[in-house]
């Protein structure tokens, strides 16, 4: 599921995710620095006494569905990656320096038919095209669900009418109707547009194992197989079974429990326990194993997700062998940070402080003597980020991580044949210079404590004089976190102390407070605007930086509450790129991302699309309702029995390898020896 941009929970990561980050469509592998509450394993519970067994077991917090069409947090999209298969999936080849397209569910990589469908004022392609248009895929035929249904071309055209479905507005189906893959007449039918019929949707079912996707725009077959990996089809019986009307929506409870989700990937749920933990077994109706294409792939035979939320826990049953995999925080490094067995993944996240900028959502938040509205002024919002001191942020906090200063961080990729990185264009790199007042990037610190004393103290003047604050008002900034775990009570303490410094000398003196709020729904209370400040990550689809502003220009994605990119306009001249000059267009922001993505400007030439994409990320960081403030490099042990498809990092696309080609030295009932000859207590 490469293409999909993942929403993450704030320090471990589930390793797995770690290298499978591009596994899940434009959303969201979580990367997982706020686990779950859970209870903690015993060792009955984590081990076997069978030979031959190889079971993977790792942590991560519990998800709320993994409904295919509706998925959006990266714990979500791991239970996917291990239940579900795509039609394509980029693996390591075999020189494992790179990758391959492999086909899973489609016999064959999809045939570019654009010539049969030239000229149809149906779907708008145009009467010359001949490449990019039109896709035929062809399925195998011996795919059936764990409960032995097969799965065919209708099986795929009710999963797009569910993804589409317009009474159920289900967060996935901007991948097909708002993305560079829209499929023609989609996003007509997905809103309702009055006389946009299923029958005019670029969806064209050929035969029992065969379908043709028109798209709204030409795309390159790299592009096509990229968007494809991420289409997971759902089970109609199950899927249709479990709908219901909540409001004025539709919704299905699919992909909630196993009961009501059916897997076709290479493994099946087995027992889910949403406050401890979930397992898997082997899906013995999995095509894979009999098809003689995958010899050496999967095996892992059973995985075991454990709900853990203390950090010194996990690295206990890790030290122990009941854990494969733990992430390393700050104090960990000075232990392991040379062992042998430690891994560094390089991720597509980036972290942000996140915050409410509606006046009246923060007045209905207030007391007496204690202020919020403040936080609705920009130029208190200004000198927030001014105060942050990023690099001790990274040093003393999350050291595997990298700085950050741009919403989209160097892993994203604008040119897959070059591999020019979006962050190294030059657009790119002015936009931050422009921002951060650098005459390099190399240069930027966005630490500027002067300039950020007299940025809260303008915005400060300002309340006052409005009537928004009182002389003798505190201001608290409710910072919301899933749990209390060490490296958020340090995130929450980083913030506060920023601030406390700053307002030395100034009228806010003494007066500012940072107050810990543990809360596990907090992005979707932040939604609602519920919610002061939150430490929020977007990643995943390293492949399309374009396609990211979805989550920042899509009001279903944002997450920074009081901030409309549907009325929000943003002015970008584009002159130097006009015969005539003078070219300067103004347009909301999120019709910026619908050009960029699906419109005018989709296949435009990049330095276009670059100058496009970098005016939008400076016109949003101009808000400062979204402060970046570092990269994510995640980093953890793995066990001495594991055994990664490849020793070093490959890319985005593959990672390690994944679990398709992760394996044991040891089985479980050797594993058990192993660790009780060592007194459980192994050595990194």
């Amino acid at each position: 599921m490469k293409k999909i941009f993942l929403c993450a929970l704030a320090v471990t990561a589930l390793f797995v995710s770690c290298s499978k980050s591009e596994k899940t469509a434009p959303v969201v592998a979580a990367v997982k620095e706020e686990n779950a509450a859970a209870s903690t394993p015993t060792q009955d519970e984590t081990s076997s006494v069978q030979k031959g067994v190889y079971t993977y077991r790792t942590i991560s917090s519990s998800p709320s569905t993994w409904n295919p069409t509706d998925w959006s947090m990266g714990n979500e999209g791991t239970v996917l990656d291990f239940t579900a298969s795509g039609l394509y999936d980029f693996v390591m080849n075999e020189t494992k320096d790179g990758y391959e397209v492999f086909c899973e569910m489609a016999a064959e990589l999809p045939a570019d038919v654009t010539k049969e469908y030239a000229g149809n004022e149906k779907y708008g392609i145009p009467a010359g095209a001949e490449s990019g248009y039109a896709w035929k895929y062809n399925l195998i035929q011996n795919a059936v669900w764990e409960d032995g249904t097969k799965i065919n071309a209708d099986t795929y055209e009710y999963t797009f009418k569910q993804f589409l479905n317009p009474d159920m507005k289900n967060l996935r189906s901007s991948s097909f109707c708002q993305d560079n893959f829209a499929i023609a007449n989609a996003y007509d039918y997905y809103s309702g547009k009055e006389g946009v019929e299923w029958s005019d949707v670029g969806f064209i079912k050929n035969d029992e194992f065969s379908f043709t996707l028109i798209l709204k725009n030409s795309l390159s077959p790299f592009f096509v197989e990229y968007n494809s990996t991420s289409i997971i089809p759902v089970h109609p019986k199950l899927y249709e079974e479990n709908k219901s009307k909540k409001g004025q929506i539709v919704k299905s409870s699919y992909g909630t429990s196993p009961e009501k989700y059916s897997s076709c990937g290479p493994y099946r749920i087995s027992e889910f326990q949403p406050d401890k933990e979930m397992k898997f077994e082997r899906n013995e109706k999995w095509y894979g194993w009999t098809d003689n294409k995958h010899e050496g792939q999967y095996a892992v035979t059973n995985i075991q997700l454990s709900y853990i939320s203390e950090h010194s826990t996990a690295l206990s049953l890790f030290l122990r062998g009941e854990l494969d995999d733990v992430a390393l925080d700050v104090n960990d490094l000075k232990v392991y940070g040379n062992s042998e067995f430690r891994l560094t993944t390089p991720e597509s996240y980036t972290w942000k402080y996140s915050f409410n900028i509606d006046k009246e959502a923060l007045k209905k938040q207030e007391s007496k003597g204690i202020n919020k509205s403040i936080l609705s002024y920009t130029d208190f919002r200004h000198g927030i980020s001014l105060a942050l001191d990023r690099q001790k942020y990274v040093d003393t906090i999350t050291p595997a991580s990298d700085v950050g200063f741009g919403l989209i961080n160097y892993m994203y990729v604008a040119d897959p044949e070059s591999g020019e990185l979006y962050r190294n264009t030059p657009q790119a790199q002015k936009v931050l210079c422009d921002l951060y007042l650098s005459d390099k990037v190399e240069n930027i610190t966005g630490y500027n404590p002067e300039a950020a004393s007299f940025y809260i103290t303008k915005a400060y003047k300002a309340a006052l004089a409005a009537g928004d604050i009182s002389e003798g008002d505190v201001v608290q900034i409710d910072y919301h976190t899933y749990d209390t775990n060490t490296a958020n009570m340090r995130s929450v303490a980083f913030l506060e102390d920023a601030l406390k410094a700053v307002a030395v000398k100034t009228p806010l003196e003494g007066r500012i407070v940072v107050k810990q709020v543990t809360d596990e729904n907090y992005y979707e209370n932040m939604r609602r605007g519920r919610v002061d400040c939150a430490m929020t990550g977007w990643g995943g689809a390293a492949y399309d930086p374009y396609g990211i502003m979805w989550c920042y220009c899509d009001p279903g994605a944002l997450n920074e509450y009081g901030f409309d990119p549907e009325s929000e306009m943003l002015e970008i001249d584009l002159s130097e790129f006009s015969e005539t000059g003078g070219l300067k267009i103004q347009k909301s922001f999120y019709d910026w991302y619908r050009a960029l993505c699906e419109g005018e400007y989709s296949s435009a030439e990049s330095s276009v699309r670059n100058t496009i994409l970098s005016q939008m990320e400076k016109g949003l960081l101009s808000y400062y309702n979204m402060i970046p403030i570092r990269y994510l490099n995640s980093t953890e042990l793995i066990s001495q029995r594991t055994v990664m498809g490849s020793e070093t990092f490959v890319n985005s696309l593959v990672g390690y390898g994944g679990i398709r080609f992760m394996s044991f030295s040891m089985d479980d009932a050797e594993w058990d020896k192993y660790c009780d000859e060592n007194n459980r207590q192994l050595k990194y």
